[in-house]
């Protein structure tokens, strides 16, 4: 009985209300960060970079592919032969290649992905830099991202009448 006292008091208490703000002081921002992140100077680069890196591991992969494959027709040809010792020397350099093979295929692209995942870091908060520079001077309450979606996946800003869409003048400042 004394818990529903308690709560049928705090029921009743008058609500704490927040200090009125000046409609001005509230003023929201959109921003497209997704077309941001896309004129940044580096993306450009740091895409560029990657796409060329991808190509060599491909280009090494197909290399060592070709290799492999060659060192196994070899190997076969030596033990038609009967050279064994000749056959066993092929066998233990397609294993060497096929090790290689293998670590192109985990660890080169795991440094590919940690590389790309860094530089965009790097440029994302270049941007929020940017952002809190322009937010500085501008003053706005919230800016939120419009291009975001949320855990279900419609997007996290929906509607936003009266928000200023600020995406243009950011890609600006972060291509000075």
């Amino acid at each position: 009985m004394p818990l529903l006292r308690c709560l049928l008091l705090i029921l009743l208490l008058p609500a704490p209300t927040l200090p009125a703000q000046d409609p001005e002081s509230a003023k929201l921002a959109v921003v497209d960060l997704t077309a941001v992140f896309e004129a940044h100077p580096r993306t450009a680069e740091a895409t560029a970079q990657l796409t060329a890196a991808r190509n060599e591991a491909r280009k090494k992969f197909r290399a060592e592919s070709e290799a492999l494959k060659n060192t196994l027709q070899r190997h076969q040809e030596l033990l038609r032969e009967g050279k064994r010792v000749e056959a066993a020397a092929e066998l233990e350099k397609a294993n060497a290649l096929e090790r290689s093979i293998a670590e192109l295929g985990t660890t080169n692209q795991k440094n590919l992905e940690e590389q790309f995942r860094q530089t965009k870091q790097e440029i994302m908060d270049d941007i929020a830099r940017v952002l809190r520079e322009f937010n500085a001077e501008k003053g706005y309450a919230m800016v939120f991202d419009k291009s975001a979606a949320s855990s279900n996946g419609l997007p996290q800003v929906i509607d936003a009448p009266g928000a200023e869409d600020i995406t243009a003048e950011v890609i600006a400042r972060v291509k000075q």
